[in-house]
């Protein structure tokens, strides 16, 4: 509120503004002279339509109401800009926190409807709608500030019908332009611009409505970039994201919810090739961290994203970790003897990886910056091998089985059943010797490989009895699918298909007796996860109902179960037990 001296004050200047005139006859006629004072004259307005109480008054009131006085008329104007303003005394709390807000808000509302409320004191609560910052925000303070956003909103209709059609100060022209800013999409209008980094309108109109750089609005504005960004076609977004990224970056607060938009929009896209930029973005130890480390309960941000997401990205650390233990480790003793090649031709169907470091190459990683890069990717997620200074251990989960590739000779790769399993798969040190990840040396490993020359085509047969085949012949395999009226073929919203392969001597769609779950349930069941396929081999000389899931969601398994599936190890698979 300005006090009488600031009113005289601003009458001075205005006189002094007009007294700057030459009026004398060589004066008159000169229109630069008139412009001049009238530019001073519209200075001095704008700052007197912008002017505030100051800093020190506004706190006073704000602390008078945090702590439960009643305020005066003077007061009830003052605290208007000051409700996002952290109160020191009260333990960094906000007016918009408190529970006396709604009450103060209604007074200004009551106020507005009766034409009473000041122009300035409106303006003020514009500046704290504005000025509030959402990072670390109570839940109180945020439901406030919407409650602020709402009698804005509902007001503004009065203030602009009481500011005329004349002369009116920045603000109010501002407003009446872009209303938007009230409601709950403020900043959707400016997000195509912004996304191209065409920001000139809008720093115009942040500078006249005194948006402060650290306002909530930027970072929303960041989610209407990543959401218009979302909208485009494939390709137009992948060349988004570096931009959106580095948006994300400078303006965190709704960083997670932004991810969530840009991983599941990528995974939507037709094709899905590892994007650099984006993977090494989200895996960061201080963004989302490893995907590995979600079944750890580590990383709790990947449930954020539906599992076939969270597998795609899952899916490229694990090609990542795979080469660099082949490339970098394994290479290093050349001892690699197309093991790369090999395990390659099973990536899709690996859901886990695991390194195990030696302490030679955490001591090579001071000399050479690929292994300190190696490491750093699996910060929080590796492990060290104690007795084996000179070897390395590469852990992948295939289907129900752990598979362990060491990075020297004469070591042999060993493949256990995770059911059985005899260490922990998350322990964060081994000995590497048959205590521990090579017991299967003496016995109890579903398959030993030993790397003798044409060792492949004995280690595919020893995998293939075990129901693991390459990627291509496991797609091949559960191909030849027939799709029927009503099943599952273009579900909106999942995230995939599912396959159905029927016999040729039955019916198909026909439900076990006194299940509980219909045909049509099953298949929508199994459409949401990638790769999962029903195989139904009933037929009049016997068989059963199966659901394959190369990639073991453990969400679906807890619904098969429910279902009354069993679990098949001879086809890692499951089948429906019919009497």
């Amino acid at each position: 509120m300005l006090t009488l001296p600031s009113i005289e004050l601003l009458t001075h200047q205005l006189k002094a503004a007009i007294a700057s005139i030459d009026f004398s006859a060589e004066g008159l006629g000169m229109s630069q002279l008139v412009e001049k004072a009238c530019a001073e004259s519209e200075r001095l307005f704008q700052g007197y339509a912008k002017a505030k109480p100051s800093k020190q008054d506004a706190y006073a009131a704000a602390l008078a109401f945090m702590r439960g006085q009643q305020l005066d008329i003077r007061q009830l104007d003052m605290i208007a800009s000051a409700l996002s303003e952290p109160i020191r005394e009260q333990g960094g709390g906000r007016p918009l926190g408190h529970q006396r807000l709604p009450s103060l808000l209604k007074h200004y509302e009551a106020e507005a409807e009766k034409g009473n409320l000041w122009r300035l004191t409106w303006y003020g609560l514009l500046s704290s709608y504005f000025s509030f910052e959402p990072q670390r925000a109570l839940d109180a303070e945020l439901l406030g500030w919407e409650q602020l956003r709402s009698l804005l909103h509902k007001t503004w209709p009065l203030v602009d019908k009481h500011a005329g059609g004349n002369l009116v100060p920045d603000w109010i022209a501002v407003m009446r332009r872009e209303p938007q800013l009230l409601t709950n999409q403020p900043t959707d209008k400016y997000a195509q611009d912004f996304l191209q980094g065409q920001t000139e309108a809008v720093e115009r109109f942040v500078t006249d409505l005194g948006i402060p750089q650290t306002s909530w609005f930027w970072h929303t504005l960041v989610l209407s970039a990543v959401g218009t960004a979302t909208r485009a076609s494939d390709n137009a977004f992948s060349n988004h994201i570096p931009r959106l990224i580095q948006l994300i970056e400078e303006r965190p607060v709704f960083r997670d919810e932004a991810i969530e938009k840009i991983l599941i929009r990528y995974h939507k896209s037709a094709v899905t090739p590892v994007h650099e930029r984006l993977k090494d973005y989200v895996i960061r130890k201080d963004v989302w961290r490893n995907p590995k480390l979600k079944a750890a309960g580590i990383a709790t941000a990947w449930n954020r994203v539906p599992d076939p997401v969270w597998q795609m990205v899952l899916e490229w650390v694990n090609e990542r970790s795979l080469r660099d233990f082949f490339d970098i480790l394994a290479a290093r003793n050349g001892a690699d003897e197309g093991r790369l090649s090999f395990w390659s031709k099973y990536l899709k169907q690996i859901t886990w990886t695991r390194l195990i470091f030696s302490s030679d190459t955490l001591i090579l990683a001071r000399q050479q910056q690929s292994i300190r890069d190696l490491i750093a990717r699996e910060e929080g997620s590796y492990a060290t091998l104690t007795s084996k200074r000179d070897v390395d251990a590469f852990m992948m989960q295939i289907g129900k089985y752990i598979v362990i590739e060491f990075s020297k000779k004469p070591n042999a790769c060993y493949v256990y059943s995770l059911e059985s399993l005899k260490f922990d798969r998350n322990a964060r040190r081994y000995s590497g010797t048959t205590d521990d990840l090579a017991y299967g040396f003496h016995g109890g490993a579903e398959a030993r490989i030993i790397h003798r020359n044409g060792w492949q085509n004995q280690a595919r047969y020893e995998l293939e009895a075990l129901g693991i085949r390459p990627d291509t012949l496991a797609t091949r395999h559960a191909g030849d699918n027939v799709q029927h009226p009503g099943s599952a073929q273009t579900l909106r919203g999942n995230y995939s298909e599912a396959s159905l392969s029927y016999g040729t001597s039955r019916s198909p769609r026909r439900e076990p007796p006194g299940t509980p779950f219909s045909m049509n349930e099953l298949e929508r069941l199994v459409a949401r996860y990638r790769d999962a396929r029903i195989k139904d081999r009933r037929g009049v000389s016997g068989g059963r109902l199966w659901v394959e899931d190369p990639s073991q969601h453990s969400t679906l398994a807890t619904q098969l179960q429910a279902y009354g599936f069993r679990w098949g190890n001879a086809r890692a698979a499951w089948y429906y037990p019919e009497s």
